[in-house]
């Protein structure tokens, strides 16, 4: 990939920032307008955020109706307080999410060019980024997915400079902000581990001692940051865990998709026989354990259903993973608008009726979002074959930088998988993926111009 820069980029930057912020503007402006319904911005998880929120705002404590809170984390709920304090927690949450979103594209853009080199390579990564439609939609949820990939890209721009400098000082930083990411989204919990393998095997090959007590500083610090809140949480409910949520997923979804499938039934049936509708699921049998040691039993009970079956298992996660790496997400935009009309989901719908029936029937009935469909499905494609095509190109600058954010991204990747796999949880490593994309795009484009 040749080495170019030209003096008007800036500007150019400014146009694709601003455009990133019209694309995330408009959309919670025409919710408002066309439903002036604000629910809309919620899900069923917001209910939870916005409860230990106001809790912890009302009493300076992270709870739920004054019961510590072990199930969430605090990050997201911070991001909430503002707009409850103002009064309107919708508009203030969503504002801060688009600047959020919008700084996201601005550190695309840096971290691109700290490793092409190239600003046309960095603005096409900025652009690729800035009209993500699953970006731009989650922009206007009230959930924790623009918080984490702004921390996300942050950290691994902190990252990437300290693999250019070798200052400690960067290092800590990131440190800091991913162990703030996995306050927010508890999926990235094992993420420092790996970044410090590749901190250690980066450190073996430069043959650096200072760089190798860098690499257990980077862990020590992520640790300490991380099992503070385990140390809280088994203080105030009994718990040891950073978050009771991997063990309630373990067993009311990981292990209640496998013994769907040997019984024969859909994945909601048996998590209703489980006893999952609700966080804890305690029989009588448990009643001499408080709530730190129903979900204890939970993962437990949990991981031994996953090893009686773990080849089945895979499977399942493996589908998840697909699912989050190639779902459009026209779901979550139909919802919001209102246009979601099949009760059994659209994956029902086709069951039922096929897929030519209902794709036809879908775009009878709503074109315009048929048509964003489509577009959707083709920006996806693009954009993953953009990346592909320049993670194969001869003149791809893999070094440790690139090498430590594709380890980021597989992580995210595979973490993603299972029954709770889809395209909601692919937002946190969009914008990594757009730095590649950034790359194959300027290649075609290089082809094109010959």
């Amino acid at each position: 990939m040749s080495r170019e820069n030209r003096t008007e980029i800036p500007a150019h930057l400014v146009y694709i920032l601003f455009i990133a912020f019209i694309v995330r503007a408009v959309v919670p402006l025409i919710v408002i307008l066309t439903t002036g319904d604000y629910t809309r911005f919620y899900s069923p998880d917001t209910v939870s955020y916005v409860k230990s929120a106001t809790d912890l705002l009302a009493h300076g404590q992270f709870s739920i109706d004054g019961v510590p809170e072990i199930f969430r984390t605090p990050g997201y709920p911070l991001l909430l307080i503002p707009g409850i304090f103002l009064g309107n927690m919708e508009i203030v949450t969503i504002a801060l999410q688009i600047a959020l979103s919008c700084l996201t594209a601005y550190i695309v853009f840096n971290i691109s060019m700290l490793l092409f080199k190239n600003t046309r390579i960095a603005l096409f990564s900025a652009l690729i980024y800035a009209i993500d439609p699953v970006s731009i939609l989650y922009t206007s949820k009230l959930l924790t997915e623009t918080l984490c990939a702004f921390l996300t890209i942050l950290f691994t721009y902190c990252l990437v400079k300290y693999f250019k400098t070798e200052s400690p000082k960067a290092l800590v930083l990131a440190a800091i902000i991913l162990s703030a990411s996995v306050y927010v989204r508890p999926a990235g919990y094992f993420l420092p581990i790996v970044i410090s393998i590749v901190l250690l095997v980066w450190s073996f090959k430069r043959r650096k001692t200072v760089l190798i007590t860098h690499a257990f500083g980077f862990l020590v610090c992520s640790l300490l940051i991380i099992g503070s809140w385990q140390v809280r949480n088994y203080r105030e409910a009994g718990y040891s865990g950073f978050s009771s949520v991997s063990d309630y997923n373990l067993y009311c979804y990981q292990a209640a998709s496998v013994l769907a499938v040997h019984e024969g039934i859909p994945d909601y049936e048996m998590q209703h026989s489980m006893g999952c509708p609700g966080k804890v699921r305690k029989q009588p049998e448990q009643s001499s354990l408080d709530r730190g040691g129903i979900y204890r039993l939970m993962g437990r009970e949990g991981m031994k259903i996953i090893l009686r079956e773990p080849a089945t298992y895979f499977l399942i996660h493996v589908k998840g993973m697909l699912r989050t790496l190639i779902d459009p997400g026209m779901s979550e935009y139909l919802i919001m608008f209102k246009q979601y009309s099949w009760p059994g989901g659209l994956f029902g719908q086709i069951l039922d009726q096929g897929l030519f029936v209902t794709i036809t029937s879908f775009a009878r009935t709503t074109p315009v979002f048929f048509s964003m469909m489509i577009l959707m499905g083709l920006y996806l494609v693009a954009s993953l074959s953009a990346a592909v095509t320049a993670l194969f190109h001869k003149d791809f600058p893999y070094g440790v930088a690139a090498i430590s954010i594709l380890c980021i991204v597989a992580y995210y990747f595979v973490v993603s998988g299972g029954p709770v796999g889809y395209h909601r949880f692919r937002i946190p490593i969009v914008p990594l993926i757009s730095v590649f994309s950034g790359g194959g795009l300027y290649l075609v484009s290089q082809k094109y111009r010959r």
